[in-house]
Parts: C-alpha cells; structure tokens; sequence
C-alpha cells in the first residue's frame, strides 16, 4: 500500500442496510472488474467463530489468488475480532481489501469510533427521511432510465412504505412492467391495489394454477416486504403440492368431507384440489418435491454442488433461485392446463 493509495480496510456504516449491501456489491463488482479472479470471502461477526473465520480469510490462498473479506455485523465483533481488525488496519504493509458492514447503531459504538479516527476509510449511509426518499425513488427510476411523477411517487409511498428496499424493488418492477412514461399515480395504484396483504398462501395457489405473472408479482411484492420470507413460501408450495398428491390418490366417488379428513385438508379445498390434479401428472408432482427440497436447504443452509461444497447464498441469490423454481412450476402447470 502506497501513499497515493487508498487504504484497503473500508467501513460502511451509518445503519441503512440495503445502501450498505448495495454499496458493497458495487465495490466487489469494481474490483472483480480489474481481477476476474477475485474470490468474496464472507465471515459473520456474530458467530463464535468469526476471529478464526477473520483470521482465515484474511490468509493468502494456496495459489495466491486474490480475495476480498467481508464481515457483515462488525459491531457485533468479539474482543478477539476487534484486535484483529484494528491491527490489520495499523498494518502498513497490509493489502489485503476488508469491507466492515455496521448493521446496528446500539452496539460496539466505542470499536466503531476507533475503526472511523483509523487510517481505514469510512462510508456512512444514513436512513433516509423525507423527501430524501422521494429523492432516492426518483433516482431509482432514473437509473432505470424512466421518469416518475411526484403524484406517483406519494402513491408508491402509501403503497410500499418508507422501507427504500421495498421502494427498489419496487421500482425495479414498475419500470419493467409498466409502459407509459412518465410513470404515473393511475399506473401505480392500478398495479399495487391488493397487494400489501400478499401471504405465501396467495402466492403458492398463483404457482399450482399456472398464474405465471401473478406468482412473479406476488413473490416479488413479498419478498420485498419481507426478505425472510422465502422459507415460508417454499413450506406453503410444499403443503399445497402434498394437498394435491394426497387428493389425487383418493378413489372417485368419495365425498368431499371424507377426502378432506383423509387428505388433512378444509373441505372447502377439496374441489380446487380436485381441479388441480388434472393439471399435474405424476412425474411433474415427483420433480416438483425434488426441486422444493432442494430450494429449501439452500434458502436454509446454502447450495450444495456435485462434490458437497456449500455455498451460502445472498439475498439476492436466493430471490432468483426462489423465482426460477416457482416459475418453472408455475409453467409446468399452465402448459400441462393448456395440452
């Protein structure tokens, strides 16, 4: 590290999550652009392992390949990972490139003071108030390359919230699915109206009926609301697939109380159910646990490839996995509906 270079150590706190996780995908991006190479090393402050997990992947590789280290929580570091952060930042002849993301703003206030007065370099993003969201809406659409009106954007608000993950998302899929430009209070209302009580019931019965766009729009909306909430959506599929596969294998002739106490299921379900088997065959049901199973453990754990090495997924990454499965069922459906 040389004078005219910027120090390898970056803080990015201040508090805003979803500004932070962007910011760090930018920087990563930057430097595999230079590197192709570069391997992202992700260690969890809030383990019990995290200064031996620091520690080694701050390590050189085997075949001394480039990599770049991000602890995420660092206000949650134990004493044991402070020193070793600060004293890798004190190391004039380190080089190796660390991003600390600061989550919270309650703890390890007096660590974070002395990472900022460091040589390490600081990014603050700080929660968005106001009209500074309105700001950042607008220039959401903008690097979208669409223009918004200020009667849309006090829409959206209503609709979405003040969350400005949500607000991306959000924008991201208006600037897709809409038209018209300007993108307007009409257009805004018309697409959202209904939507804020999205549940994975709602988007589950979307996937087993076929309802592509639908299923896309619903999961999206929720997973924007709730990023967590992949697991659930995956358990309410599940549920509905095993709805259809305990119907299917119930004789003709029984009534529907007696398939509803058989199949585990509200009898009002029982002809929606009924309907549905006609869209699925038996090998479409069968491929369709299989993949849940497998969407399930990487939402859970991470993706296991051929060889048992486990990768744990991002949030971004386990939306587009979710989505891709979802999808592939979802058209399953609606072409076997359509034969």
């Amino acid at each position: 590290m040389t004078a005219a270079e910027p120090h390898p150590v970056v803080l990015i706190a201040g508090g805003e999550d979803f500004l932070a996780e962007r910011q760090v995908q930018r920087i990563v991006r930057g430097l595999r652009i230079a590197d192709p190479a570069m391997e992202r090393r992700d260690v969890d402050a809030t383990r019990e392992s995290a200064a031996a997990d620091f520690l080694d992947a701050c390590s050189p590789g085997l075949f001394g390949e480039s990599a770049i280290v991000v602890v995420d929580h660092v206000e949650t570091a134990s004493e044991v990972l402070q020193s070793a952060i600060l004293q890798l930042i004190a190391d004039s002849d380190n080089l190796t490139k660390v991003l600390l993301i600061q989550r919270g703003l309650v703890k390890g206030k007096g660590f974070i003071e002395k990472i900022k007065k460091s040589p390490a370099v600081t990014l603050t993003f700080e929660k968005l108030k106001g009209k500074a969201i309105d700001d950042f809406i607008a220039a959401e659409f903008k690097a979208h390359k669409r223009k918004v009106s200020s009667e849309a954007l006090s829409v959206l608000r209503t609709a979405v919230g003040d969350d400005i993950r949500a607000l991306a998302g959000a924008v991201s899929q208006l600037a897709s699915d809409i038209e018209g430009d300007p993108v307007d209070d009409v257009a805004v209302h018309s697409y959202y109206e209904g939507m804020a009580g999205v549940s994975p019931f709602a988007i589950s019965d979307a996937v087993m009926e076929g309802k592509t766009m639908q299923a896309l729009i619903a999961l999206r909306w929720a997973m924007e609301r709730d990023p967590q909430v992949g697991p659930a959506i995956v358990a309410s599929t599940a549920n509905a697939l095993r709805g259809i596969i305990r119907v299917g294998s119930m004789g003709s002739g029984q009534s529907d109380a007696a398939i509803a106490s058989a199949a585990g299921v509200p009898p009002w379900k029982v002809r929606g159910l009924r309907d549905l088997t006609r869209r699925w065959t038996p090998a479409q049901l069968a491929d369709a646990v299989l993949l849940l199973t497998r969407v399930d453990a990487a939402l859970k754990a991470g993706e296991i490839d051929a060889w048992g090495n486990i990768t744990v997924l991002d949030p971004v990454q386990r939306q587009e996995m979710l989505e891709r499965a979802l999808l592939t069922m979802a058209r399953k459906s609606f072409r076997h509906h359509s034969e």
